[in-house]
């Protein structure tokens, strides 16, 4: 997995309420004619000859990750969303675990790997991406220092705010 910056999402304008659930994607500055969820791509990987986007809905009261899995003409051969209603799933942190895996760190001590695996045979989609909740992630140390990065991050923000 290597990290990638060619692609971006058309931004919106007007209320945010009227904007759509997805965006255009632009790919090395061209438009292509490929939408995907979201409007502010977080992460992106090539993988092989394909491209992992995680991407968020910039939305300040309920956060969502949405991970799509892209060929090299841009097609969606996967995808996957990680939210819920009035919770907030905002990205912290990311990193490949492997050719074919991602971690990914959230709030506090919420931490996934995305593996982008085969699909199964009855499926349309080439790929399936698989997301996997890490409780153990105290044994990583990896995700240890990620927590305590976030941590300390949000400890300066509250010292800077309750001295300004």
């Amino acid at each position: 997995m290597q990290v990638v910056n060619r692609f971006e999402l058309e931004a919106h304008a007007g209320p945010y309420e009227s904007w759509p659930r997805d965006s255009r994607l632009r790919v090395d500055g061209r438009v292509v004619d490929v939408r995907v969820p979201g409007y502010v791509i977080d992460a992106q990987y090539r993988v092989g000859d394909e491209y992992l986007l995680v991407t968020s809905f910039d939305c300040p009261y309920e956060e969502a990750s949405a991970f799509v899995l892209l060929d090299a003409s841009s097609r969606m051969r996967a995808r996957r969303t990680l939210g819920a209603a009035t919770a907030s799933y905002l990205l912290a942190d990311h990193w490949p675990i492997d050719a074919a895996t991602l971690g990914l760190h959230y709030h506090g001590d919420l931490f996934f790997t995305l593996h982008v695996a085969p699909s199964r045979r009855w499926s349309w989609l080439r790929r399936r991406l698989v997301l996997r909740a890490c409780p153990g992630w105290r044994d990583d140390p990896r995700m240890r220092e990620a927590q305590q990065r976030l941590a300390a991050q949000l400890a300066s923000i509250r010292t800077a705010l309750d001295q300004g």
